[in-house]
């Protein structure tokens, strides 16, 4: 009887394996890459989603390009970019400085927590200072991220003053390219 079970086993998972290989060629010669289907409940994934998102980006830059500025406009937007840069470069300096302040505040307690004998106060003295530096750059980067959104938003405010009011909607997006890299810093 066992015997003939394990061959009914095998005859099985042989027929699913040539199942799963004719599928699977058969969807390969059609073209259909299981990627593209969407999920069980009717979702469309987040691949699918970002791709839309790119193209209607495309779409936009396509249209604000048909706008023609004069010099007026131009050297206004162009002043706008300016001081947007200048605030960026300003806020990354502080936010620098304080980043490098941290570091040598920490290497200050460091230094001095390792002078202690006594091994609790020097667990004690380490575990502070690295405290104290997680809070200073968290607060670092706080003050970065407030400045850089400010800067963007500055920005904004300023170049749509620069554009005709029936057009600022179509060119809004025309120079907000490297926002999100700002953000990464």
């Amino acid at each position: 009887m066992l015997p003939v079970l394990l061959e009914l086993k095998v005859k099985f998972k042989i027929k699913l394996m040539k199942n799963v290989i004719l599928g699977s060629t058969l969807a390969i010669m059609l073209g259909i890459a299981p990627f593209a289907f969407a999920t069980e409940n009717g979702e469309i994934r987040r691949e699918d989603r970002r791709e839309d998102r790119k193209e209607d980006r495309q779409e936009d830059r396509k249209n604000s390009s048909s706008i023609t500025l004069d010099a007026t406009q131009m050297a206004c937007i162009k002043t706008a970019v300016g001081k947007r840069e200048d605030s960026l470069v300003a806020g990354h300096d502080a936010y620098a400085l304080a980043i490098k302040n941290a570091y040598t505040a920490r290497k200050t307690a460091l230094m001095s927590a390792w002078d202690l004998t006594d091994k609790t106060a020097r667990r004690s003295a380490v575990k502070s200072a690295d405290q104290a530096f997680r809070t200073s750059a968290k607060s670092a980067r706080s003050t970065w991220n407030t400045a850089r959104k400010a800067s963007w938003k500055t920005f904004e405010t300023d170049r749509k003053a620069c554009l005709p009011t029936n057009s600022s909607s179509s060119v809004s997006s025309s120079d907000t390219g490297s926002s999100s890299v700002d953000a990464t810093l």
